[in-house]
């Protein structure tokens, strides 16, 4: 799973979070919906306790916004070099997240309709109907194609 580079955003993207050192052990691709597991009090800007996620269950879960490069716990912090090449960080390090604007990802759980309303979904994925209690973070701007990707508006 993964993004596609045909995107806009222009500059609503966020980089005052860090992404959860207890977040699942395998890498977490980009594209999906990242959803908060901690926050700091007040403004709290450069604040580690800014913590997001994919999260378990959509039920109440706060949407940040779409995590726009991998995540990959495997990396040792003094014997791997960062592939900065696909934007790769290791967890609990800063992440960039997409706010408002239009991307192309396959994290998605259903079939969209063009027009149709993008829900949070379970484990980063955006869903096509709402589960109880999940927000609303976007419509679907296409179908999806033959590779399984669809064009989403994020309004976060």
């Amino acid at each position: 799973m993964a993004l596609r580079p045909d995107r806009d955003y222009a500059e609503v993207t966020d980089i005052s979070q860090y992404w959860s050192t207890a977040a699942a052990q395998a890498t977490q691709e980009e594209g999906g919906i990242a959803c908060v597991e901690t926050q700091g009090s007040g403004v709290a800007l450069d604040d580690i306790t800014n913590v997001v996620r994919y999260a378990a269950s959509a039920s109440g879960a706060v949407p940040k916004g779409i995590l726009l490069h991998p995540v990959n716990p495997a990396m040792s912090a003094t014997r791997d070099f960062k592939n900065y090449a696909n934007m790769e960080v290791r967890p609990g390090e800063k992440v960039a997240l997409l706010r408002k604007g239009w991307l192309v990802t396959d994290m998605l759980s259903g079939t969209p309709a063009t027009g149709g309303v993008a829900y949070v979904g379970p484990s980063g994925l955006i869903k096509t109907t709402q589960d109880s209690g999940a927000a609303v973070i976007g419509r679907f701007e296409t179908t999806v194609d033959a590779d399984g990707f669809a064009k989403i508006y994020i309004d976060i």
